[in-house]
């Protein structure tokens, strides 16, 4: 929406000024009056003028003096000035009021379609005026940004391929010197595969333009720079930013993923020797103590049995350990196919195939728990190490008590189990969910220590956080989050 124009008619007879309002006012114009110099000084301080129309003789300050203060004033120098007289002035008068800031001058009585179009260039020149003013600061900011800017900003003249003019990022980004930037050719900047396909790129009628390209330093090296162009009038309008470190990122993780690749492969490799080459041997172990067993128990002495089921013990031990290995292997190629998973059926079914095949004497709370969005037989892993480490660590307890629950929150869902077993110092806390760790000895209580691994890779799969409070022959709680979706 454009700003009305404002004008100050300053005059000390309210007749002249009632005269001038309907001569001058109209919808597109705001008119102010005064009737002495002190007054029009009050309003320019508040307001911002556009034109004065001023009569010459007023009593207290004429409009010399006004015109002459209002010139000394940084926010008034600018304003233009008419001054209005009842005597014609002389040649010394008129260029006094000149001197002073006047910018024309009107006879009374006003010729109304005089002053009118007077007015009217005037308060055009003022706004042309304003217009320009307003486009030398933005242009002046647009210098700022193209000065300051770190990317690389520049005009090349698509005919000749030579650069016309690049911003200071150019010298700082490749250290050519400012006075020898005009006078280079672009394709200069370029090896020579990629000169070439810029040659086509400059024939061709795209308007923008995007490519990556090695881009020549003046001590030599290369520096990788992300390019756009917007071609239009036979220029080329360009912008650079440095990816030279991103790239290199880019190829440190490409030779990353080819090791871990490699590491997969020797991973998958020893997961087989394991499944087959350990297994084996081992089974013919136990095989062969429990047919000594069966065969030769008479004929052993109590220390020889007592050796005897160590070798069986450790023989079970060491399958199920191969077995859990294996599925925490398995757990990381695997999958995760999503749907929505009621947690509080899961839990209670869980819960129910644990009983069949370990009894317990737990108290069990199911409270109500949010629907979760994940892979349903990865939870249900999940929850069965879960509750049995919350039934294994609260066995020992008179009234062994397990609570299992869930909460929604910001963007995620949260669920949580908790026991009253023997707990654990948290000072140790780091060692959980890593593979073949224990806070407990194996002597009293039972297992290989894969389990909350296994526990964490499922729900680190699925974008969620797994943690656990607790101490020592308190109890302990279990929490891990999901993502809504």
């Amino acid at each position: 929406m454009t700003k009305k124009a404002t004008i100050l008619l300053v005059d000390d007879r309210p007749a002249n000024l009632i005269a001038l309002d309907g001569l001058l006012g109209d919808d597109e114009r705001i008119v102010m009056t005064a009737r002495s110099g002190r007054e029009a000084l009050e309003i320019l301080s508040e307001e911002k003028i556009d034109l004065i129309l001023l009569d010459v003789q007023m009593p207290d300050m004429d409009g010399f003096e006004l015109a002459q203060e209002l010139k000394g004033r940084s926010d008034t120098a600018e304003i233009p000035i008419i001054f209005a007289s009842a005597e014609k002035l002389d040649h010394a008068s008129r260029l006094k009021g000149l001197q002073e800031g006047a910018v024309d001058y009107l006879l009374k009585p006003l010729d109304p379609d005089l002053t009118k179009a007077k007015v009217n260039v005037l308060l055009e020149v003022q706004r042309q005026k304003k217009l320009l003013l307003e486009k030398n600061a933005l242009l002046e900011k647009s210098a700022l940004l193209i000065s300051n800017s770190a990317d690389i900003i520049g005009i090349v003249d698509v005919s000749k391929m030579m650069i016309e003019q690049m911003n200071p990022a150019f010298t700082t980004l490749l250290g050519y010197e400012a006075g020898s930037i005009s006078s280079r050719s672009f394709l200069s900047l370029f090896e020579e595969t990629d000169a070439e396909k810029l040659k086509g790129l400059a024939s061709s009628e795209n308007e923008r333009i995007s490519f990556e390209a090695k881009t020549l330093s003046a001590d030599g090296s290369f520096k990788w720079l992300d390019w756009n162009v917007v071609a239009r009038g036979g220029k080329w309008f360009v912008n650079a930013r440095d990816i030279t470190e991103i790239k290199q990122l880019n190829a440190t993780l490409e030779r990353n993923i080819i090791q871990l690749e490699a590491a997969n492969r020797e991973l998958e490799s020893f997961s087989y020797s394991v499944s087959h080459d350990l297994r084996a041997p081992l089974r013919a172990i136990h095989g062969n103590a429990k047919a000594m067993e069966e065969d030769c128990l008479d004929s052993l002495n109590d220390e020889a049995k007592t050796y005897l089921k160590k070798i069986t013990d450790n023989a079970i031990r060491m399958d199920r350990l191969i077995n859990d290995l294996l599925a925490f292997s398995r757990i990381g190629k695997k999958e995760v196919r999503k749907s929505e998973v009621d947690m509080g059926d899961l839990v209670r079914n869980v819960f129910s195939e644990i009983s069949q095949s370990q009894s317990h004497k737990a108290k069990v709370e199911i409270q109500e728990m949010p629907i979760a969005y994940g892979d349903r037989s990865m939870m249900s892993v999940v929850w069965t190490n879960l509750i049995s480490n919350a039934i294994k660590y609260s066995s020992k307890k008179d009234q062994p008590e397990i609570k299992v629950g869930g909460r929604q929150l910001n963007g995620e869902v949260e669920y949580f189990i908790s026991d009253n077993g023997t707990g654990f110092d948290m000072a140790y806390a780091n060692k959980l969910f890593g593979t073949f760790q224990r806070l407990h000895d194996a002597s009293e209580f039972e297992g290989v220590g894969i389990g909350l691994a296994i526990c964490q890779r499922i729900v680190l799969k699925h974008g969620g956080t797994i943690r656990a409070e607790a101490a020592p022959g308190e109890g302990a709680t279990f929490y891990f989050t999901l993502p809504v979706r």
